[in-house]
């Protein structure tokens, strides 16, 4: 889909999760995290990630120490983004991770 504003045209992106590659995505762990500080991962940062990501990326979850293994206590969960190359990770900080930093109110 195309939509002209002014004189220059601009070819909206409209992904979705079945643009996610299947070497990228949940639960999937690389060299470089980055500590989401929060206890989900934002829609716009997977989006972000297939935009710009020519390497592998992904998003995983930490959650609390528990003996019982049906205790998922996911409001105490801690979520990591995950990038195979340096540069990228850096980018998604800089560009899109600290403005989603912090969000706990999932």
């Amino acid at each position: 889909m195309r939509k002209a504003y002014g004189k220059v045209k601009v070819r909206k992106i409209k992904h979705n999760l079945d643009d996610i590659p299947e070497d990228c995505g949940y639960d999937k762990r690389f060299k470089y995290d980055i500590d989401m500080d929060a206890n989900g991962i934002m829609g716009e940062c997977i989006e972000w990630c297939q935009r710009n990501c020519k390497g592998k990326w992904g998003w995983w979850f930490e959650g609390p120490v528990s003996n019982n293994p049906y205790d998922h206590r996911w409001q105490e969960q801690n979520s990591y983004m995950s990038f195979e190359n340096k540069r990228e990770a850096m980018a998604f900080f800089l560009a899109i991770g600290m403005a989603n930093m912090g969000n706990k109110e999932g």
